[in-house]
């Protein structure tokens, strides 16, 4: 059987050759193999669920319709799809075709390869064989997750390392050496990551997205949510309205947000409050509107919550940061966001924006008007666990904007010729717009969970 060693010297074998074959059709809500070798076709207008057997079944998904299920020790089992995929529980090999699409592991040892195009490939925990193909692709390693080989990393190719505290290339080139045709990065003591047919003088800086260095930062922006300290005319940290919105509340209608956000100072929507502090996090539920209340907010259906520092903070660069828990629920659009002080629009900078139904994509977006229209620079971003807490944050610099996820990079792109200028925070739960409206309507409400907001000053190393 075919097999390739990983990292650690042990053969991770492939699929063996089918010597059966099996298609979905509209009758069956279930396909079987048999308990040789399988080749199982999915197809996109079929919701199946497709079940190999003993031998080494080879899975072709073609749409999130298509299900593959899989019980322990029966054979080594692939999954190919163009679809982002993440492997479930029993398949040993992964193969993600779709350009910008990402192919995540499980706690087996996997191989995951990628196709033409862009992947963002990550093995999780295991130790894993990363074949990119060909395009630029993103290789993820991370603390405690094993040591991985990548068979074929190129000159336009990026991995993730800023979970090991590499703060400069020059930290990550003195823990290379080479061994025969290979080099290996000791990552930590217990973990390192291999890059076969490679020589140390062919890694530049470029290609690793390494730690987030605090100390060239000075913090000038802390809310830790002990309370909610709303600005009241002359005092106080978060607005709750935009500082066009009317006396009632605001919704953006040109994203075709469904919400309306709930101004706590106004009277007679004073039933629903979207804000609620306990043990130091803030919570901000989207939900639907009572009837009672839909007259007095344009007769939207949902209300949810925004905070702005229009009144008390604005600051020209830095890093600002989140730590937050965003809903996963389908027509949730979470974002933390920097405008312009002076009310003027574009620009714009998104720390993060996420979608519920679709949690491992951050969209990482600035807007400019330097051209003489709307124009604006997209990074889609995919991490495999964004669950619970974690940090979102943008460096803003002169020169250069980096987007940060759990103080490793992520993306980066130059600053706008128009963003220099102070900008302040939002925070807010949107629904729907570009996440969609809601399939349950919001029967259980969404909720957003932050447990701070950060921003600090760039030192004149950045200047």
């Amino acid at each position: 059987m075919a097999a390739v060693t990983n990292a650690k010297g042990v053969p991770l074998p492939y699929s063996g050759s089918s010597a059966r074959w099996y298609s979905a059709t509209n009758s069956s809500p279930a396909l079987y193999g048999s308990i040789y070798n399988d080749s199982l076709y999915g197809d996109g207008s079929v919701s199946v669920t497709m079940y190999g057997g003993q031998g080494d079944d080879i899975y072709y998904l073609y749409s999130a319709k298509n299900k593959a299920a899989e019980l322990p020790n029966e054979g080594i089992d692939t999954i190919s799809t163009w679809m982002s995929y993440r492997l479930p529980a029993n398949f040993e090999n992964l193969t993600v075709t779709g350009d910008k699409q990402y192919a995540f592991g499980n706690a087996l040892n996997n191989i995951v390869v990628g196709g033409s195009g862009q992947q963002t490939l990550d093995g999780l925990k295991g130790d894993d064989v990363l074949k990119g193909g060909s395009g630029a692709d993103i290789f993820v390693v991370k603390p405690g997750n094993g040591s991985d080989l990548i068979l074929d990393f190129g000159a336009d190719d990026t991995v993730r390392v800023g979970g090991y505290g590499f703060l400069s290339f020059d930290q990550v080139h003195a823990n290379m050496v080479q061994s025969g045709s290979n080099v290996r990065l000791t990552l930590s003591p217990t973990e390192f990551l291999v890059f076969e047919n490679k020589t140390i003088d062919q890694f530049s800086a470029n290609q690793f997205d390494l730690a987030l260095d605090k100390s060239h930062l000075t913090l000038t922006f802390s809310d830790e949510f002990n309370t909610l300290n709303l600005h009241s005319g002359s005092s106080g940290t978060w607005d709750t309205n935009f500082w066009w919105g009317a006396p009632n509340g605001s919704s953006l209608t040109t994203n075709s947000e469904l919400q309306w956000y709930i101004d706590t100072s106004y009277a007679p929507t004073s039933s629903v409050n979207p804000f609620s502090v306990q043990d130091g996090v803030l919570t901000i539920t989207a939900a639907r509107a009572p009837d009672a209340i839909k007259p007095y907010i344009n007769n939207y259906d949902y209300t949810s919550g925004l905070l702005t520092t229009y009144h008390s903070f604005a600051q020209t660069y830095g890093y600002f940061e989140i730590r937050a828990d965003m809903p996963e629920k389908q027509g949730a659009w979470p974002a933390f966001w920097l405008l312009p002080a002076d009310g003027s629009w574009p620009p714009e900078l998104d720390a993060v924006e996420m979608i519920g139904q679709d949690p491992n994509k951050l969209t990482l977006t600035s807007h400019s008007s330097a051209t003489g229209s709307h124009t604006k620079v997209t990074s889609t971003v995919y991490a495999a666990d964004t669950a619970g807490f974690h940090k979102y944050g943008v460096l803003w610099t002169p020169s250069e904007l980096v987007w940060y996820f759990d103080d490793v990079e992520v993306a980066r792109a130059p600053t706008p010729a128009d963003m220099h200028k102070p900008m302040y925070m939002l925070v807010d739960q949107a629904v729907g717009g570009m996440a969609g409206a809601p399939a349950d309507g919001l029967a259980t409400p969404s909720e957003m969970h932050v447990d701070y907001v950060h921003a600090y000053a760039l030192n004149e190393w950045f200047i």
